[in-house]
């Protein structure tokens, strides 16, 4: 592989790449299974190094905390039996000296008969007044939107696409959980991403996390496999149907970035984009 073809692979995917070049690549990318192979190998490498990298700073910080000096022991710790006893004493004689106190006599309280008030006395009332109403006197219903999401869902061609039969890896049981719409199995397999395909991995969590009603993780997953550059145009229409979907959600967000895939005419759901936009302002 030449030097400039390699740097290009690393700048996809590393999102590095402007909007001409990362459709024209994602092109190529779609057409050519030899440079879908080494777009793969490259980022398995890349993460490889990564964990690599962790494991040495996790080495260092154990060997720092074992080489640290024990720390001086409070001396609170040290002398807890005598502070205990001191405050049972100092609690003994505060008891003693309150009940050897005389009862203090007081003058019994004048009754005022009921009769010297005037009859007319207006009783006090809550100064807080209340809020006022709506002139209807109706409050204004506020939209689901999340019906709309939820039937603008499908679940994507090939998601779950499974491997050989004879592979049990992490990835492979969790698309047959995602098959039998076992959506926690997914989660719980899934909650650490494999090293091996973790765009993969990450898209078929955050499409449980849709199926399980779990709408605000599931968005939060499809902004983040946005970013890694090979779903990008894919989770960008589910991360927009999860935050519709979460309650209480920025509508100002979300339908801007409903107008921009609905005006993008190379969006694989411009027409989708478009149809959930008319329902959604249908109810206004």
């Amino acid at each position: 592989m030449n030097e400039k073809l390699y740097t290009l692979i690393e700048d996809y995917n590393l999102g590095r790449l402007a909007p001409p070049q990362l459709e024209a690549f994602e092109a190529a990318l779609a057409s050519d299974a030899a440079l879908a192979a080494a777009v793969r190998a490259q980022r398995v490498e890349w993460e490889a190094q990564e964990m690599l990298a962790e494991n040495v700073l996790r080495a260092q910080i154990r060997q720092a905390f074992v080489e640290q000096p024990p720390q001086t022991q409070h001396w609170f710790l040290k002398n807890w039996k005598w502070t205990v006893l001191t405050l049972l004493f100092l609690g003994l004689a505060g008891v003693l000296f309150f009940q050897k106190r005389p009862a203090t006599t007081e003058a019994p309280t004048e009754i005022i008969p009921s009769s010297t008030f005037p009859m007319d006395t207006v009783p006090a009332r809550d100064s807080i007044a209340p809020k006022p109403e709506k002139p209807d006197g109706q409050k204004s219903p506020t939209l689901d939107t999340r019906k709309y999401a939820v039937a603008a869902y499908r679940v994507p061609d090939g998601l779950t696409t499974m491997r050989g039969a004879e592979t049990e890896d992490t990835l492979a049981l969790a698309n047959k959980a995602f098959s039998d719409k076992n959506y926690r199995r997914v989660l719980q397999l899934l909650a650490t991403l494999p090293a091996d395909e973790p765009q993969e991995a990450l898209a078929l969590r955050a499409h449980a996390q849709f199926g399980a009603g779990r709408y605000a993780d599931a968005a939060r997953d499809f902004a983040d496999l946005e970013k890694g550059g090979i779903y990008r145009r894919e989770a960008q229409w589910f991360g927009v149907l999860a935050q519709i979907a979460t309650p209480g959600s920025d509508k100002k967000l979300w339908m801007k970035r409903l107008d921009e895939i609905s005006q993008d005419a190379r969006h694989p759901f411009q027409k989708e984009a478009g149809a959930l936009k008319k329902e959604v302002r249908s109810e206004r």
